[in-house]
């Protein structure tokens, strides 16, 4: 227990340490002779656009360029376009399996490259192709949840081998980005959403951040007094992810109308979901591991659902553990392994991103 807290802590100091050197360059990414060159392509640029587009959304100043709302699939580090030739270009290898990553809030593609990836172990394992996503982690879920419908019906009509199965896996607030999509794709009929066989979670708040809803409340209360009302305008600066966060809205009449029960899900897609969670307790079920949880996101339980989904708890791990660790990946592995039978004998796929 103690050596988990220690990693975990040591992990975010060196998030903090990342934030700041990300924060110092912000300005300089933000003038618009930077907009253009390389430097948008380097690790501090990566850090300080997750950051900034999760702090601030769709306020970010854009420099005379609209990419703040832009949802793109990356590989090499650079957007690639959704038509025939680009795709061919940057997935020579490609499959007919789609392996969809969406990262969370305050992140983008890179958080998943740690080691050897989830997405080229798939590829090894289960003959999948990888497929990194970016997108404005400040914007409203469900903007974000629509932007992926459009995405992934481009994608599929325009992928280099034709599209056979697509898989989506969110972690922390990309998971609520892949249920919006999911919801949106049913009631706009998307092409692509007969071929969307599963959806994993990783670390996702279903029903809301804990921390996003006590900000909310000390908001409200500081502003009902003139001497404290500067405080919480400052605090009403929150994103529209973060804010959306509060209570894991994931459709736009949710935050429109601040009515939950003015919207509820579809009938069943016929989509298999996996909800996995983490607490640094090692103990399932223990009071600390349910107060703690992965220091971020309480773990899920089945009272927690609004749909049907397999549910997976990991002790020992914190929220960011769930993008890299061996133990999240064999649970993935064991749940995604019925799309098809492992091709050992299969050539193994690139993960090109």
């Amino acid at each position: 227990m103690i050596r988990t807290a220690t990693s975990a802590l040591s992990d975010m100091a060196g998030g903090l340490a990342a934030l700041a050197l990300a924060t110092s360059h912000l300005p300089a990414l933000l003038a618009r002779d930077y907009w253009a060159t390389s430097v948008l392509e380097s690790p501090p640029a990566h850090y300080a656009t997750g950051i900034a587009h999760g702090m601030f959304g769709a306020h970010l100043p854009t420099a005379g360029r609209a990419t703040t709302a832009e949802m793109t699939v990356r590989a090499g580090r650079r957007p690639v376009g959704l038509d025939h030739r680009s795709l061919t270009t940057a997935f020579p290898d490609a499959t007919g399996r789609l392996v969809v990553f969406l990262h969370g809030l305050v992140e983008t593609e890179r958080c998943w490259f740690r080691g050897t990836t989830f997405g080229a172990r798939l590829a090894d394992d289960l003959g999948t192709s990888s497929v990194y996503v970016r997108y404005n982690s400040g914007r409203h879920i469900s903007d974000n949840g629509g932007d992926l419908v459009t995405l992934l019906t481009r994608l599929a009509a325009s992928w280099p081998v034709p599209v056979t199965d697509i898989v989506l896996i969110g972690h922390s607030m990309g998971g609520l980005v892949a249920r919006s999509a999911l919801y949106q794709a049913q009631e706009r009929n998307a092409p692509w959403l007969p071929l969307a066989s599963r959806l994993v979670c990783l670390g996702t708040p279903h029903t809301g951040a804990p921390l996003e809803r006590r900000v909310a409340q000390l908001a409200g209360l500081l502003g009902k007094s003139s001497l404290t009302a500067p405080l919480a305008r400052l605090l009403a600066i929150r994103s529209d992810g973060i804010q959306d966060l509060a209570h894991g809205y994931v459709h736009r009449t949710q935050w429109a109308t601040g009515d939950e029960s003015r919207w509820r899900p579809e009938g069943d897609t016929g989509i298999r979901r996996l909800f996995v969670s983490a607490t640094l307790s090692r103990t399932e079920g223990s009071t600390w591991g349910r107060i703690v949880g992965d220091l971020l996101v309480s773990p899920v339980t089945g009272n927690d659902l609004t749909e049907d989904a397999d549910i997976a708890w990991l002790g020992g791990l914190h929220h960011f553990s769930l993008l890299h660790d061996d133990a999240v990946y064999e649970t993935l592995l064991d749940w995604l392994g019925t799309m098809a039978d492992r091709v050992a004998e299969q050539q193994p796929v690139s993960d090109t991103a």
